[in-house]
């Protein structure tokens, strides 16, 4: 081996990448937002998780140990106290909105304190041998790690609203799950897992087939015909749709069968929710690729799409551990919305008029995406 002819192969190598400004910028920006996004998204708590309080205490406020727990969880960022009901809020059944809400998915839980809370608590404090006093969580346990980051919070309170006293518990939290009662971290996992597959394997594979049938002239020969773009389009979008659905009912069964995971509501459901979030990243795929001048800048978009949707949609953490700054992406990306549409008809049980919001808008999304597309490739005709 000759070190001047490596050198010349490498020297031709840099020099094509010279006249690629886009590529140049891949290489810089590319790494740069991964370890950002990498960086905040993996040193992130789960925070502002969105709760109701039901403070029935009849005690005095200022020898009310519920206002003190209340008042320890109001200095940290874990949870969200959306609204305190009280002894005031008459004419209302607090414990029931509270429980409709967390149905609805509105919040994720309702912390109840009974008329006697403190009046237990410190009769209790001296008497180990009795009953404890009580607090109740109403939980929506679609989310293992959003349940015990509000387990772990109530319990932060208590001890710190007790002090000393923490040491004789006299006060015992109950937890209702309202959705999940039985529900793994793998029931949580596979509906995110099959968001992700069906996304992967679409988003690759239509930008693969339009790289390939652009070089091989193809696609040219195919705009000759009579076929209309928009059939071409729809073409393309009804063929990794199903790829994308026959991949997900894999994922199903095999789930099903290896880990006996829940689904509580209709697999359908789930599988139509894959096949239209799988036309809709075909269309995605289709348009970033026309927009591609060569083979290479178009598998730059791959890492570009892939990355912010894995680390920012919910697959493998609650969105509320995202940090705030990054938040607000998530609301932009489609598979946030596929995956709580699955987990919602696979975990609560619900059909399609409960996720209506979710189903809308990756019907929007595959429309837009398709009818882009199809722009795109009249502009090439």
């Amino acid at each position: 081996m000759k070190i001047d002819r490596v050198l010349a192969v490498a020297r031709k190598n840099l020099r094509s990448l010279k006249h690629d400004r886009r590529t140049i910028g891949f290489l810089v920006l590319m790494p740069l937002l991964m370890i950002t996004i990498f960086g905040y998204t993996f040193g992130g708590n789960v925070k502002n998780i969105e709760v109701y309080i039901v403070n029935l205490d009849q005690a005095p406020a200022n020898q009310s140990i519920s206002a003190a727990i209340i008042a320890d969880l109001e200095t940290r960022d874990t949870l969200d106290i959306v609204r305190i009901y009280g002894p005031s809020d008459a004419g209302v059944d607090p414990v029931g909105m509270g429980r409709d809400k967390v149905k609805d998915a509105k919040i994720w839980a309702t912390i109840i304190f009974n008329e006697t809370f403190t009046q237990d608590a410190t009769r209790l404090a001296g008497d180990s041998s009795g009953q404890s006093a009580l607090v109740r969580m109403m939980v929506d346990g679609t989310n293992p790690n959003i349940v015990q980051a509000i387990s772990n919070d109530v319990l932060t309170a208590i001890r710190t609203a007790l002090g000393s006293r923490a040491f004789v518990a006299p006060i015992a939290v109950s937890t209702d799950l309202v959705y999940g009662k039985d529900a793994r971290f793998i029931d949580f996992f596979a509906p995110g897992v099959m968001g992700l597959a069906a996304m992967m394997v679409t988003f690759m594979l239509s930008i693969i087939s339009f790289i390939h049938e652009r070089s091989t002239s193809t696609l040219d020969r195919l705009l000759t015909t009579p076929v209309t773009e928009g059939e071409i389009v729809a073409g393309y979008a009804l063929a990794f749709g199903l790829v994308g659905l026959i991949q997900s009912a894999v994922i199903i069964l095999a789930a099903v069968a290896l880990f006996d995971i829940q689904i509580v509501g209709n697999p359908l459901t789930a599988l139509l929710i894959i096949f239209v979030f799988g036309a809709g990243i075909q269309g995605l795929g289709f348009l970033l690729s026309s927009m591609a001048k060569n083979e290479f800048q178009a598998i730059q978009f791959i890492p570009l799409i892939l990355f912010p949707s894995i680390l920012l949609s919910g697959v493998f953490w609650p969105i509320e551990a995202v940090p705030a700054v990054l938040r607000p992406i998530s609301n932009f990306i489609p598979l946030t919305y596929a995956v709580e549409g699955m987990r919602s008809v696979m975990i609560r049980g619900w059909g399609i008029g409960d996720i209506w919001l979710q189903i809308g808008v990756l019907v929007v999304f595959a429309c837009v995406m398709l009818l882009l597309s199809a722009y795109s490739l009249r502009k090439r005709r």
